[in-house]
């Protein structure tokens, strides 16, 4: 009897000793991830906004500065927000990788810069672009070394993006108000621009919707820079602002 028992408790141990011991069951990591949400611009502070994960469904809002988390994600997963308030442009951010500091620096964590409804169309007309329901839509910054969305001007000029997988889409690259009451902002006006500006703003229109991400990538010669993704889905309007899109790396 005595023997039996042995086992039985040899056989218990056996198996708690595999559960711990197995990749599935080791502790999860978590990371906090943070940001703001601020009108395109004019730059607003948009208060009472609520993101959304699209990963997990967690739902947040905006508190009265914009601003909202930090709250927990797991290392090494994707995330993807969506912002929603009314009479402002649903929104969807870029798709990151939470990386063990999380995502909570001035250069790290995942910010909107968000058009009104009106603005949103009014911007596609001055483009000149029909907005196709079927397909989704992405604008960027391409940023120059270090800087955030608190900097007046945060783009890299003569940058020239690629989409990967390439599409048969031309990309249409920002000018920069020169002077004026707009000086520093954000012009939509010039057209057949083939690089970036000192705005640093570039959109694709009309993509085909996939499960997979699509990468955005810079080059400039001498400049190294990083990747953005994205997870395109009908009728979505993604902004992947500073300082999400690709960035000067030095």
């Amino acid at each position: 009897m005595l023997i039996v028992k042995t086992q039985k408790w040899l056989a218990i141990c056996a198996v708690v000793l595999s559960t711990l011991s197995s990749p599935a069951s080791a502790a999860e990591e978590f990371a906090p991830v943070s940001g703001f949400a601020r009108s395109f611009i004019l730059g607003t502070e948009l208060s009472d906004a609520t993101i959304t994960v699209l990963e997990s469904g967690l739902k947040l809002k905006t508190d009265s500065h914009g601003r909202f988390g930090p709250f927990l994600y797991p290392v090494g997963k994707p995330i993807t927000l969506l912002f929603e308030k009314w009479g402002y442009k649903t929104t969807q951010s870029g798709t990151f990788i939470v990386p063990r500091d999380g995502l909570t620096g001035p250069h790290d964590n995942i910010t909107f810069q968000i058009p009104s409804i009106e603005t949103y169309y009014l911007l596609s007309t001055i483009i000149g672009v029909d907005f196709d329901k079927n397909s989704c839509h992405v604008v960027t910054t391409v940023m120059a070394y270090g800087k955030t969305l608190d900097d007046p001007e945060q783009g890299e000029p003569g940058a020239k993006i690629t989409l990967t997988p390439s599409v048969n889409v031309t990309p249409f690259y920002f000018d920069i108000f020169e002077e004026g009451p707009l000086k520093g902002k954000t012009n939509p006006f010039t057209k057949g621009l083939t690089l970036t500006t000192r705005d640093g703003g570039v959109g694709f229109y009309n993509l085909p919707p996939r499960e997979e991400p699509y990468t955005l990538s810079a080059e400039k010669n001498g400049v190294m820079f990083t990747q953005a993704r994205f997870i395109c889905r009908k009728d979505v309007f993604i902004n992947i602002s500073p300082p999400g899109g690709p960035m000067a790396t030095q």
